[in-house]
Formats: structure tokens, sequence, C-alpha cells
């Protein structure tokens, strides 16, 4: 493997694979780092936590046979959920935001929220294939995620920091016979049907 040094005064490199190359770091640098400690520590407090389900996709409506078995959905984008967390200062992490919603939302993990970069909330449209049971009629199938929209405020060294976070979990699938009235408050099951079977029967 060729490895290739910039002529940098004060710099070490090595030829170990996969071992980045030593620097030191320069006295401007320091007092740098030192002006703007870490938030790293602080304390998260939210100022508001709304949580909804909301519908990401649903398929067209699929004509279905007393005898047809195993049927296949493909399911279409309606919304776009893009997660994302924006703060007033830049020493607060995306990571330490969603670390502490996860604590607060009572998630066994932080990896249940996505993250700022991750694929969105449309990253699984694939076929849904079902077994219509021998269930006759018009049917669909939808799939929605709980969506959190927070903000919240962190005490960092000399002031606090102000932000918000957007982020989802915990995608749900629900199938739907149209003409049939959706008996749920579920309002995204309500939006999916809608959608493709229209205004239900009262």
């Amino acid at each position: 493997m060729a490895l290739l040094c910039a002529v940098v005064p004060s710099a070490a490199c090595t030829a170990a694979a996969g071992k980045p190359a030593a620097r030191r770091t320069t006295g401007v640098e320091t007092k740098a780092a030192a002006a703007t400690p870490s938030c790293a520590g602080g304390a998260v407090r939210w100022s508001s936590v709304n949580r909804e389900r909301r519908l990401t996709e649903v398929s067209p409506v699929v004509n279905v046979g007393e005898n047809d078995g195993w049927v296949t959905y493909h399911l279409g984008l309606v919304r776009n959920i893009v997660p994302q967390v924006s703060t007033s200062d830049a020493r607060v992490s995306a990571h330490q935001v969603l670390v502490a919603l996860a604590e607060h939302l009572k998630r066994w993990d932080v990896e249940e929220l996505a993250a700022p970069g991750e694929e969105s909330a449309d990253r699984r449209r694939h076929p849904v294939e079902t077994d219509s049971l021998g269930h006759a009629g018009r049917f669909v199938e939808a799939e929605g995620v709980q969506v959190v929209d927070a903000s919240f405020t962190v005490t960092c060294p000399g002031r606090d920091v102000y932000g918000s976070v957007t982020t989802w979990f915990d995608d749900t699938g629900a199938s739907l016979a149209c003409g049939v009235n959706p008996r749920t408050e579920e309002a995204w099951i309500h939006e999916a049907y809608r959608l493709t079977c229209g205004p239900p029967k009262p």
C-alpha cells in the first residue's frame, strides 16, 4: 500500500495499514479548543415533545378474489419524513440530542431513532405480500411511522443553547378493506383510506 504524506513541519506519518498519521497540536489550536468548551455534559431540557403517527406509504386498491391466496401490494410514497437536528451552537451534536430524546421517550436504544443523514422513512419501499385468507373485495396496504417533533435547551458553559429535532421510529403496517369504515381514531389510517378508497361511508 502506497503511503502519501504531506510535507508539514512537526508532522509524523506511519505506514501501518489503517493507522492514522500522528499530528502535534499547535498552541493556536489549543487556545481555540479552550475558548469553546464542550457541551457534551450539558443537561437537555425539553420544552415541547409532540408525537404523532403519520402515513408514509400506501398502495393502490387491489381487487382480490376468494382464491387469490397471497396478494402483492406495491407501496407508493405519500410523504417523506426527514430526520434533522438544528441548534444555535454547533458544540451540541445531533447524537447528543438523540441520546437525550431516546431517554426521554423511554426507548431501549438511541439506534431506534432515525438520525440526520440516514435513509428517510421511505427506505423500505418494497412490495408487501399479504395472505387474503379467502376474503374477496377491494383492499389496500398502508405504512406509517411514529414521528417526533421536539424543542429543547442545553445548558452549555457560558450560555444556553436552543434547538429542535425531528425524528421517527416504529414503522407500522395496516390492511384496509374499501367499503368498510375503519373504526379507529388513528388519523393516518383514515388518510390512507380516503386517498385510495375515497370517503368512508357513514
